[in-house]
């Protein structure tokens, strides 16, 4: 079934005349009258009859009319709903951030989601290894989080976006802030708050390795604010991606500790996909966005857009 000659139809139908309804589809009226009779003949049935001022549907044609009506509709809205899902404009994305991310996401959402647009967003907070286990698990369509955790996993693609540094913070006041030289050693009889550690470490610096040794007590929590208040207010110490806490530092709430044997430790900051050839476009829109969102506020860089 050509829906080019239903439509043809609908026209002919509606304008009452071959002339009206050949100059409204941009046609010339021999062109619309074989379409017309090739219609017909396709159908086996006769769709219009003459009259004074031109043409009629006949009780058949009526009937086709009214379905071809609703079939264009469908089409059309078929088309249109393409057309969103090409741009990006309509779907299902579910992304996932490490907790140290979640920070970025009230801005990154303002300047993509639009509202207007029929996307479903879902969003989880989760810990690097758990969320290689729901994009494994086809729960998610990306992450961002340390990339570490993701490596070693053909059925991921991986897009590098940087690195940033990562340290132990604590309050100003802090006992260990009033040490001249302070090692990874120090760090042990002091508690210790952080987002939780993958159950197979990815660091391989000793000196990284032996930092995270505590003595004191632990708190493993994946709201980033919550463990900030902890260290603020007490002789814990965070662990934390730096820029992940920027606003703590620059206001004086929270310090970085100098120590010389983990100074250039730093997370390899990743977009995690499944390996697809053909993504969803909106669920790429959002992947890019997301990426450039990161470069920008985290690592200064321009807008690749």
């Amino acid at each position: 079934m050509d829906l080019r000659k239903l439509r043809h139809a609908v026209f002919l139908a509606d304008r009452g005349n071959f002339t009206a309804a050949a100059a409204r589809l941009h046609l010339s009226q021999p062109a619309l009258s074989r379409s017309i009779q090739s219609l017909e003949e396709e159908l086996g049935l006769m769709l219009f009859e003459r009259v004074a001022t031109g043409v009629v549907p006949t009780a058949a044609g009526a009937a086709v009319i009214d379905e071809a009506r609703g079939l264009l509709g469908q089409a059309d809205g078929l088309k249109a709903h393409a057309q969103r899902l090409a741009r990006g404009e309509t779907g299902r994305v579910r992304l996932g951030l490490g907790p140290m991310f979640a920070g970025l996401l009230t801005d990154y959402l303002r300047a993509v989601w639009q509202p207007a647009q029929a996307v479903e967003v879902q969003v989880h907070i989760l810990p690097a290894e758990r969320l290689v286990g729901r994009l494994l698990a086809d729960e998610l369509d990306f992450f961002v989080a340390d990339g570490r955790a993701a490596r070693d996993h053909p059925a991921l693609a991986i897009e590098r976006i940087g690195e940033v540094p990562v340290g132990y913070h604590v309050r100003p006041g802090h006992p260990l802030v009033r040490s001249k030289a302070i090692s990874v050693a120090d760090l042990a009889s002091f508690p210790r708050v952080s987002p939780s550690l993958p159950s197979v470490p990815v660091e391989t610096a000793d000196a990284v390795r032996e930092s995270s040794r505590a003595e004191a007590g632990r708190i493993y929590c994946e709201q980033l604010p919550t463990l900030v208040d902890l260290a603020a207010a007490s002789d814990a110490v965070l662990l934390a991606i730096t820029p992940a806490i920027g606003e703590h530092i620059r206001a004086g709430a929270l310090v970085t500790l100098d120590i010389p044997a983990i100074s250039d430790w730093t997370a390899q900051i990743v977009i995690a996909r499944r390996a697809r050839p053909f993504p969803a476009p909106t669920v790429e829109r959002y992947a890019v966005a997301m990426a450039d969102h990161f470069r920008r506020s985290w690592l200064g860089e321009a807008s690749c857009a």
